[in-house]
């Protein structure tokens, strides 16, 4: 549930995958002292009112350390955290820790203890590799905040990608039927063979018996290679649109030939233009590997894997090479890794919501926190809020809520709509809001919203009565400034720690 910044580098973890002829192969069980338990207070901001924030609440969850004062963890056991604290199982002493990296998308997150003592008597663990199905392994942890380790066996069930409940991401992960409960989260789950980590525990699905899941140690080793450069760069996020090729007809239509398989891109997304990818182009092969008709690849060791697979195990930045069917004939590209931006801010965590208070009217930039908390179920398709920014800077701004004032009669009820433009002008952001408002020459402004209907709405402001009642709302319903100071949009200040996510509420739920 927190953020974290890696300084040092982690040659504990970079270990070599063990097969079934690595000489680590059925060794002996650690002692388990690397295994901590780690306590949290936090208190998230209030997205709907933002200029609050909500209670405190405490919470407990386990860490693993992997190099000197370095634990790994789950970012959702860090997330808003004001106040951090471990403890060791062999004493009653605690340690205070400081976040250094956090990566939402993948919900893991690394913490630094400063004090020397923290480490006595403990060697780290070592990262393995993700454990093949059927593999015995070991979940260690702090289950429902107990302070007694807890060790539950099981086996690995599936290997697949799935969707990560925290950062809404579809990222690969390893299905275990070893109990894990919340308290487990960030704990290591061992590989019994080499008792090296293969994955760490971050969350179960309520709808089913013993389905619970682990970040396997391929996506941990990305994580700590990303932030091994001092920043966090995060993971490639699917940005091209495909549908599969299983029709004969299809493919012979496309003139695929015989014995070629594939899937067809049916949008370029944020390739268009730029890329390698043109509409009905045919995706053949990626990094190497064949793309079958229903869109996975397969690994040397056939174990299949979706077609995202080889782009997400890229670095930002990498190129992937590609192979292209286009108009009959084969064509060789490289594709770029890089991080599709989305036009509303992803779910937001460890940092804090803006606004803008003009007269009684409150305006927040949009983000999944605001749309849950809001409880806005439907979206205006027209704001597209599922597709990238034409510009690093554009975000989506919303009327939050309305104070009540005597300015604002009868706009009581113009809450929880989009801001589409301000005097004639397209709104960017908030900040580009802020610096309409401030310029307004007056007499009127006009606001062009969008609310959950697929038309405009107009609402037209006395310029002169709004920045009247602004001071006297601000004093009335104890609000510091009329606006935030976050950073504006697109820059780095503005974007370390954030993930997204979107849609309904996963049946997943974070240990």
């Amino acid at each position: 549930m927190k953020r974290l910044a890696l300084l040092l580098p982690l040659f504990a973890l970079a270990a070599a995958p063990a097969r079934a002829e690595d000489p680590a192969a059925n060794a002996a069980p650690p002692s388990f002292g690397a295994v901590v338990k780690i306590e949290v207070r936090s208190a998230a901001p209030d997205f709907v009112q933002p200029w609050k924030t909500k209670s405190t609440r405490t919470s407990s969850g386990t860490g693993v350390v992997i190099g000197p004062g370095r634990i790994l963890t789950c970012a959702h056991v860090v997330a808003d955290a004001t106040f951090l604290r471990v403890r060791r199982h062999d004493t009653d002493a605690f340690f205070h820790g400081e976040i250094e990296f956090v990566d939402d998308d993948c919900d893991l997150a690394l913490v630094r203890v400063a004090d020397a003592a923290f480490m006595e008597g403990i060697e780290p663990a070592a990262l393995g590799e993700t454990p093949a199905e059927q593999s015995e392994v070991l979940a260690v942890g702090y289950p429902m905040g107990g302070d007694g380790i807890s060790y539950t066996r099981g086996i690995v069930s599936r290997v697949e990608d799935h969707r990560y409940s925290h950062g809404w991401t579809t990222l690969l992960a390893v299905q275990v039927d070893a109990a894990i409960n919340p308290g487990n989260s960030g704990g290591p789950v061992f590989d019994m063979r080499t008792w090296r980590v293969a994955g760490v525990a971050f969350q179960g699905n309520k709808e089913g018996e013993s389905l619970n899941y682990i970040v396997p140690a391929e996506i941990v080793r990305h994580f700590l290679d990303d932030v091994a450069d001092g920043r966090r760069d995060g993971f490639w996020q699917e940005n091209f649109s495909w549908l599969p090729m299983e029709s004969e007809a299809e493919r012979r239509f496309w003139r695929m030939g015989e014995g070629r398989t594939g899937v067809r891109i049916v949008e370029a997304g944020d390739y268009d233009g730029e890329g390698p990818f043109r509409t009905n182009d045919v995706l053949l092969a990626v990094d190497g590997l064949p793309v079958s008709n229903k869109g996975q690849v397969r690994l040397p060791g056939n174990e299949p894997r979706s077609l995202a697979y080889p782009f997400y195990m890229h670095q930002v930045g990498d190129e992937v090479p590609v192979l292209l069917l286009r108009d009959g004939e084969e064509v060789r590209e490289t594709a770029r890794v890089f991080r599709s931006l989305p036009r509303h801010r992803r779910y937001v965590y460890n940092d804090a919501a803006d606004w803008l208070v003009f007269g009684g009217m409150v305006f927040t930039t949009v983000s999944w926190n605001w749309q849950s908390e809001s409880k806005l179920r439907y979206w205006n398709d027209r704001v597209a809020l599922n597709r990238t920014r034409p510009a690093p800077d554009e975000e989506i701004v919303a009327v939050s809520t309305v104070l009540p004032d005597l300015a604002m009669e009868g706009y009581f009820d113009w809450e929880r709509k989009f801001v589409h433009t301000a005097d004639g002008v397209e709104v960017r952001n908030l900040r580009h809001l802020a610096e309409i408002l401030d310029a307004a020459p007056g007499p009127f402004v006009e606001l062009g919203l969008m609310g959950t209907k697929d038309f405009d709405e107009r609402i037209v402001l006395d310029v002169a009565e709004m920045r009247a009642a602004t001071p006297r709302v601000l004093e009335r319903y104890r609000i510091s400034s009329d606006r935030s100071l976050r950073p504006a949009p697109g820059g780095a200040a503005a974007t370390p720690g954030r993930s997204r996510r979107g849609g309904p509420p996963p049946p997943t739920t974070n240990h």
